[in-house]
């Protein structure tokens, strides 16, 4: 069962699942379903991780679900330098916007996009997920945690998944914070099909399936050295390769 499921009960004292109707979308990790939308989270401190945000944006890709991406805590010391990391990897895969619920600097824009929808809030621990919530609902809802000065990692305080529905009809599931992410496994052929700021340019390379790896006359290539395609996405792309390549070799060990 996943957060979002619809399911049918037969009413008894206490009420039994019978069936689970079938999921227009789903995520694995955070486990929920039939959302429109996944809103990541990212902020000055701790650190961004943005094989995280890739992985995400994979599991998103995959299922047909829009991300949002929004950089917290804009009244930060260094969040103009990660806004602008972002809009130079992402600028063509999301939406970016650039927030802050301690002065409610695109707040109220983040509302209008998600409007209505079954949105889903993920990111790493500490970057004010449960602060955007009660941003966005007008009251301390939920619990908001300080972030760990020994690693700058944050402490977890969402403890579970949590469905808030707004007067609109706007849902929102707010996910336990995380730092490290597993994508389901698959073939390594298939991960540039997730990266779809490589499609233009993939049409134009020299071998078909090209994976963009070690091969020769490679566009995607050309592209990243002529800063069409941004250098640290490509070059995290390559890590993941190596790790989805890695993980399939091994599947029957």
């Amino acid at each position: 069962m996943f957060i979002g499921d619809v399911v049918d009960i037969l009413v008894d004292k206490e009420g039994i699942i019978e069936n689970v109707q079938p999921r227009k979308t789903q995520l694995v990790r955070p486990y929920v379903s039939n959302m429109d939308g996944i809103v990541i989270v990212l902020a000055p401190l701790p650190k961004p991780d943005m094989m995280l945000v890739d992985k995400l944006i994979i599991g998103a890709t995959e299922n047909g679900i829009q991300p949002i991406i929004c950089v917290n805590k804009a009244d930060m010391e260094g969040a103009d330098r990660i806004a602008e990391e972002v809009a130079s990897d992402y600028k063509d895969i999301a939406d970016i916007m650039i927030i802050s619920t301690h002065t409610g600097q695109g707040i109220d824009e983040l509302m209008k996009k998600i409007k209505g929808k079954f949105i889903c809030l993920a990111g790493q621990s500490a970057v004010g997920k449960s602060s955007l919530i009660n941003s966005i609902i007008g009251e301390d809802k939920l619990k908001t945690g300080d972030l760990s000065k020994k690693c700058d990692r944050g402490k977890n305080t969402t403890r579970h998944i949590e469905i808030i529905t707004l007067d609109d009809g706007t849902k929102i599931a707010d996910t336990c914070g995380f730092n490290k992410l597993e994508i389901p496994l698959f073939d390594p052929s298939r991960l540039s099909t997730y990266y779809t700021d490589f499609d233009d340019y993939a049409a134009e390379c020299k071998f078909r399936g090209c994976n963009h790896y070690k091969e020769s006359d490679c566009a995607v290539k050309r592209a990243v050295e002529e800063g069409k395609i941004a250098k640290s996405r490509y070059e995290r792309y390559l890590q993941l390769f190596i790790h989805v390549e890695n993980r399939w070799n091994k599947r029957y060990d």
